[in-house]
């Protein structure tokens, strides 16, 4: 099994990176054959450019639509910021996800050229759980709908349950071993 892991997320020493740390240890000890595009690693251009909209990609999309086509399943992971993914992820779906490739005018959702390929998003929220259980505003699920449904599923791909770590500059050293934990046991169970 393939998978490609796009991580999102410019802090080296953060929770956010101690979860990219276990996620890869786990799939690789388990046999997956695993790409990471780190996209801030590469400095990936998020910029959707005029030119690419026309079909002339540029070689970094280029390689990562090749990377995208070898993978069965994908790993979006990035911290939440401002209720969604960093920009630089968002331009990496707007230049990977590409027409033509990923959709076109026929072929979309059940007939997405993507089909048969699963995704799932892993992130790091703020606060605790009951905070955003607190108020429907809140409510993660909303947050996720674009990700889940206007990006995978929207390409022909399966959405998986995601993986959230709920406020971990408050969790204690114990709390965080048992969210990388938890988070090994996700990825073996539903990839």
């Amino acid at each position: 099994m393939k998978v490609l892991y796009v991580y999102a997320n410019p802090k080296p020493r953060s929770f956010n990176s101690a979860l990219l740390e276990a996620g890869l240890r786990a799939l690789e000890d388990a046999g997956y054959e695993v790409e990471l595009s780190d996209l801030y690693a590469m400095g990936f251009d998020p910029v959707l450019s005029a030119a690419e909209i026309t079909g002339q990609m540029r070689p970094d999309a280029r390689s990562e639509i090749e990377k995208l086509r070898r993978a069965d399943r994908l790993i979006l992971q990035f911290p939440d910021w401002w209720y969604g993914p960093p920009a630089v992820l968002k331009g990496w779906i707007d230049r990977v996800m590409a027409y033509g490739f990923a959709y076109d005018d026929t072929h979309e959702f059940e007939t997405g050229f993507l089909r048969g390929k699963k995704g799932l998003v892993v992130m790091t929220v703020g606060y605790a759980a009951d905070y955003y259980a607190a108020a429907p505003q809140r409510d993660l699920a909303h947050l996720l709908e674009p990700l889940h449904y206007g990006t995978f599923a929207f390409v022909g791909m399966q959405p998986l349950p995601p993986f959230i770590a709920y406020g971990p500059r408050y969790m204690s050293e114990e709390e965080r071993k048992a969210c990388l934990e938890a988070y090994a046991r996700h990825l073996l169970e539903w990839l």
